[in-house]
C-alpha cells in the first residue's frame, strides 16, 4: 500500500461494526489504503474499558485514556460514540463515524469522506491564498 491511514473499529466479530465506543475493551486496527479504500487488518489493540452502563459512561478520565492509546489513528468507527468520548478524541485529533455495517463498506466510506474533506481542504486553502493570507503547509 502506497499512502494510507489507520481506523479503529468498534466490532465483536472482526467483520461488522456492531458495538458502542463505551462498550468495548479491544479494537480492531485497519490500514486503508488512501486510494482504494481497502483495508487490512493490523492489529487487535485491548485498551481499558470506559465502563458504560446503567447510565453512567466513561467515569473519571477513562476516554481520555481511550483517546491516547488510539492517538495513532486518523478514524474511530462505532455504532455509536457519545458526546464525551468524541470530545475526548477529537482533541488527539481523530474523527469519529456512527455506523453500523460491514467493516469492508464502512472503510470505503471513510476513504470518500477523508478525500472529500482534503479536497474542500485544497479549495478553502486557495481562496485564503488569492486573498493573500497565508495558509500552513499540509
Amino acid at each position: 500500500m502506497g499512502d494510507t491511514f489507520k481506523v479503529a473499529v468498534a466490532s465483536t466479530d472482526g467483520q461488522n461494526v456492531d458495538s458502542h465506543f463505551g462498550h468495548v475493551d479491544r479494537f480492531v486496527i485497519f490500514e486503508v489504503d488512501a486510494i482504494t479504500g481497502d483495508g487490512k487488518e493490523t492489529e487487535l489493540r485491548d485498551v481499558e474499558k470506559a465502563a458504560c452502563g446503567g447510565g453512567a459512561c466513561g467515569e473519571g478520565d477513562a476516554f481520555e485514556k481511550i483517546a491516547e492509546s488510539l492517538s495513532d489513528v486518523e478514524f474511530v468507527l462505532a455504532a455509536k460514540v457519545g458526546g464525551h468520548a468524541s470530545q475526548a478524541l477529537s482533541r488527539k485529533q481523530i474523527i469519529t463515524l456512527d455506523y453500523v455495517g460491514l467493516i469492508d463498506e464502512a472503510l470505503h466510506k471513510v476513504r470518500d469522506y477523508r478525500e472529500k474533506k482534503r479536497i474542500r481542504l485544497k479549495n478553502a486553502k486557495k481562496l485564503l491564498e488569492s486573498y493573500g493570507i497565508e495558509t500552513e503547509e499540509d
